[in-house]
């Protein structure tokens, strides 16, 4: 009887490549003369959070997995004390975005997030253009309180179906085009809408409160962020129906989703469930200012009422299954290597040598020229939470020597 052959497992050479890449970054960094006006833990710091990105945007090993080797390296490394690195990493951001996981989680479980995206389908007519920004605004205003993609899912699935109704061919339909271009790009821009739209938003104010002692409750990051959102809602709308002209006069299978929506019939046990909870947590989230309740407690607490009996909108099960433990692990470490940034006085020395020119500009300069920086910078690393665990101590270096609040 002849064995089988043994396969050996392919080596990939090119992340080997990487990480001799990411360990040259490091030890040539840290081998140069320290500046003037930078520690040689700053410089350390430095080299590691360069490092800590390319590690990040090539995935050569897992986010999850590097995230959390990233947090016992600066301890091995003489930059900080385990202790700081640790404290930095669980905070209050990590356990708000698990909190929202599981939120969308039960809205989907409820079967509320269907009835929604079927109600606003036909919103504004069976014109193209209408049914485009009927998808787009909801998009919109859901994605506010809820993380980014399981909105985008909720109204992808239901214009995927009537595209199909539609024949629009994948890659040819120019209204196919916007309304797969349109969701996922409203979705994002609702995210800046309220604190719950976005883990960024989270990670953002408790950067700002750690390194400028700066804190922004739900309601004032809301003023904002709410009609800056829907305006450029529909900005995004009238740009991408201009780029994408749909070539159909009118958009066919409303109807069915009309009568798809009378068969759904009223709203069932477990929609009033989840109805009533998260309408109490939307107005524990906008009146934390004056009850004093941080939104965080709030949204842990809604998120532990749907596991309970009686309740039962969300399983552990699935939380498993759906919970972003990347995410969670990525938005930890990046602010704890944020925070090394700042106690060895890496940032300051940044914003001194690469902005120090702008602090004596007027704000719009300022403005233009952070959110130029975040844009950009984004375009090259596309890990988020890297760019703002980066810009954020920067910015607040920078704002206080220009006289502006952070």
């Amino acid at each position: 009887m002849v064995s089988p052959a043994t396969t050996k497992p392919k080596v990939d050479y090119k992340k080997l490549l990487i990480l001799v890449v990411c360990f040259a970054v490091y030890f040539i960094l840290t081998s140069l003369s320290t500046p003037e006006g930078l520690t040689e833990n700053g410089q350390k710091a430095i080299a590691l959070m360069l490092v800590a990105i390319i590690l990040w945007v090539s995935e050569v090993i897992p986010i999850g997995v590097s995230s959390i080797l990233l947090l016992v390296i600066p301890n091995l490394l003489g930059i900080e004390p385990m202790g700081d690195t640790l404290s930095n990493f669980m905070i209050p951001t990590v356990i708000f975005i698990y909190s929202a996981f599981n939120i969308a989680q039960a809205l989907t479980g409820s079967g509320l997030g269907n009835r929604i995206s079927l109600i606003v389908s036909s919103l504004f007519g069976t014109k193209p253009d209408r049914v485009l920004l009927s998808f787009m605004l909801p998009t919109t205003i859901l994605s506010m309180v809820l993380l980014d993609i399981p909105t985008a899912l909720i109204f992808g699935g239901l214009a995927y179906a009537l595209l199909q109704k539609n024949n629009c061919k994948p890659g040819e339909s120019n209204f196919g085009k916007a309304m797969m271009v349109g969701i996922p790009v409203a979705a994002a821009i609702g995210g800046i809408g309220t604190p719950a739209g976005s883990g960024l938003n989270i990670l953002t104010i408790n950067l700002l409160e750690n390194t400028a002692g700066v804190q922004i409750n739900f309601l004032q990051w809301s003023v904002i962020g709410i009609p800056m959102a829907l305006i450029l809602t529909f900005i995004a709308w009238f740009v991408i129906k201009k780029m994408y002209p749909a070539e159909i006069d009118r958009v066919e299978g409303l109807d069915d989703v009309k009568q798809e929506l009378k068969e759904l019939g009223p709203l069932s046990t477990k929609e009033k469930k989840f109805s009533a909870i998260f309408i109490v947590t939307l107005i524990l989230w906008f009146t934390s200012p004056f009850t004093g309740i941080n939104a965080t407690v709030v949204a842990i607490i809604t998120a532990g009422v749907f596991y309970l009996p009686g309740i039962e909108l969300a399983t552990w099960d699935r939380a498993k299954k759906t919970v972003g433990w990347d995410s969670l692990f990525l938005v930890g470490a990046a602010n704890s290597l944020a925070m090394m940034l700042v106690s060895t006085g890496a940032s300051e020395w940044i914003a001194n040598t690469f902005l120090g020119g702008l602090s004596d500009a007027g704000i719009i300069v300022l403005l233009f020229a952070v959110s130029a920086f975040g844009v950009l910078t984004h375009l090259i690393v596309p890990v988020a939470n890297a760019v703002l665990a980066v810009a954020i101590p920067i910015c607040a270096v920078l704002a206080a020597k220009a006289g502006i609040n952070p």
